[in-house]
């Protein structure tokens, strides 16, 4: 089987429109998150063997494309971004409002 070289991810109500399995080809491959909303949003990306995590904006009515190279393989979540002081505790984030999915792989 083929793997497409993108896929997309609708963002509308702070909520994916598929949070489910998102493959994309590991030669190039892109997952773009569209943001319907008038709304920015931060987009937490969570690897899933490193724990590691990463932060990008995802601009009101506008797009967040992320590159993934072989063997990537992360969870996503749609979060408010500003990030409250209470929201972080101890260097740890603990759960704030939003919705997530994935994994998202090649």
């Amino acid at each position: 089987m083929t793997l497409p070289l993108s896929a997309t991810i609708t963002i509308k109500d702070q909520k994916p429109d598929d949070s489910g399995l998102k493959e994309v080809t590991p030669d190039g491959g892109r997952i773009i998150f569209d943001n319907k909303d008038q709304k920015d949003y931060r987009l937490r990306l969570r690897n899933t063997a490193t724990q590691s995590i990463i932060d990008l904006l995802l601009p009101a009515k506008g797009q967040t494309i992320v590159l993934i190279n072989k063997d990537d393989e992360f969870m996503y979540d749609i979060l408010n971004v500003a990030l409250s002081a209470s929201a972080v505790v101890g260097g740890s984030t603990v759960a704030m409002a939003g919705t997530g999915g994935g994994p998202i792989k090649n």
